[in-house]
């Protein structure tokens, strides 16, 4: 009798599976969008560095209105000493793909924060933008207002003016920011006036704040509009012996300006309007000749500024050294300026009453100005600048200890040129 294996056919029971509870399925949910997002911020990375590397390197930067660092070249001491780290690092902040939108997007943040400023620049009301008011370096202004007063001391038979224009934020008192902290630039002004000799101020402090809820300073910029400009010119006419004219033509030649500040705070907000003033019932045409380019023109304005980002050079073009403006004027008086780009505005308003204006900007200039002085016949001089730049450049100082230099060394040498003069006269009485 065969023998039959009784097989067990009883089924294996099933694994089990753990009882996940939601804290599981959480963390896995968790663990998931977690890795989604490193993933996709890692690919937004390398989007933006492969977009970085192929992209044509901006020269300039039209919104800031200035040139960008552009992509620095390798060697080996540049490696050593870190200059060729710190020169990729600018390059990329500045080169970065979509760096305009970026800036725009954080002052929004900013904004909704409720941040009133962006960089040096305070964010106000009426959709001004207003430049904080420099504090005065008291070294430098001592130094400047030393070398004024020595100036005038050489040249006694040279009416002398000087005067400050406040920057916006220190006159448009209600646009500011509520509690925004400003340097007392005002009172500043008022002490640098009682420091200058024989020179006399010429305080339009008064006059712009008589008219601070007009157009006198733009909305975007730094510098007070053709409008600010004349109350200032009428202000100091008084002074300067200048029998201002009353009616102006007054042209619009943009509404589409946006400056400085707009370009720093990365605010768009606003645009501004920029005009230019000719005196009705005044025959008087003059010729302007810069002398670093070698161009003459027969007006101060240029027309083709307008379509570039900075369209307040529309006024001379820019800054120059020197700029000399030969008038028909017939006055019998030469006008020697020593000045900063608040100038460029308000020589429309002087061309009447000059024979020749001479602008110096001292940022820029390097040559010898005494003979400027001598040859030209400069019967009067006029010191006019923005605040903010006569409290922190150091130019003026070193462009006027200059002349004051070259005049020593003349007063030195004079009596010795006597000496031998007065020789030579009793030798040839001897002969």
């Amino acid at each position: 009798m065969n023998e039959t294996t009784t097989q067990n056919t009883t089924p294996r029971p099933r694994r089990q599976r753990p009882k996940r509870d939601a804290a599981y399925y959480y963390k896995r949910a968790r663990q998931y969008h977690n890795g989604m997002l490193i993933f996709t911020f890692v690919l937004i990375v390398l989007i933006f560095a492969i977009a970085n590397l192929i992209h044509r390197d901006r020269d300039v930067s039209e919104n800031e209105n200035r040139k960008l660092a552009q992509r620095p070249k390798f060697s080996v001491s540049a490696l050593a000493d870190g200059s060729y780290f710190s020169g990729v690092t600018s390059w990329f902040n500045d080169q970065f793909v979509g760096r305009d939108g970026w800036i725009t997007m954080n002052l929004g943040g900013q904004k909704l924060l409720g941040r009133r400023e962006s960089g040096d620049v305070y964010l106000g009301r009426k959709g001004y933008l207003l430049k904080k008011p420099a504090s005065m370096n008291a070294e430098t202004v001592e130094a400047k207002t030393e070398a004024i007063r020595e100036f005038a001391t050489s040249y006694p038979d040279v009416r002398m003016y000087f005067t400050l224009a406040p920057s916006a934020a220190s006159i448009l008192t209600d646009k500011v920011p509520r509690n925004a902290p400003l340097a007392p630039q005002l009172d500043q002004i008022q002490t640098v006036y009682t420091h200058l000799g024989t020179v006399t101020p010429l305080d339009i402090t008064t006059t712009l704040q008589r008219h601070k809820d007009e157009y006198i300073y733009y909305k975007t910029d730094h510098h007070w509009t053709s409008l600010g400009a004349r109350y200032a010119f009428e202000a100091v006419s008084v002074d300067m012996d200048l029998a201002a004219v009353s009616e102006y033509d007054v042209h619009t030649v943009s509404t589409t300006f946006r400056g400085t500040q707009s370009s720093e705070s990365g605010d768009r907000r606003s645009k501004d309007t920029i005009q230019v003033y000719t005196p009705k019932d005044v025959d008087v045409s003059y010729l302007v000749t810069i002398p670093s380019t070698q161009e003459k023109s027969a007006s101060m304005y240029k027309r083709e500024a307008l379509d570039t980002k900075d369209q307040y050079t529309v006024f001379f073009g820019g800054n120059y050294p020197l700029v000399e403006i030969g008038t028909t004027a017939n006055a019998g008086r030469c006008l020697l300026m020593f000045k900063d780009s608040y100038a460029n505005c308000f020589i429309q308003f002087l061309t009447p009453y000059f024979d020749k204006i001479i602008m110096i900007d001292p940022r820029y200039y390097y040559d010898d100005l005494t003979s400027v002085i001598t040859t030209q016949g400069v019967t009067d001089v006029l010191f006019l600048y923005c605040a903010d730049t006569f409290m922190e450049d150091t130019s003026l100082t070193d462009v006027l200890n200059s002349v004051l230099t070259t005049l020593n060394a003349e007063a030195a040498s004079a009596p010795a040129d006597a000496e031998d003069a007065d020789a030579e006269d009793a030798a040839d009485q001897n002969e």
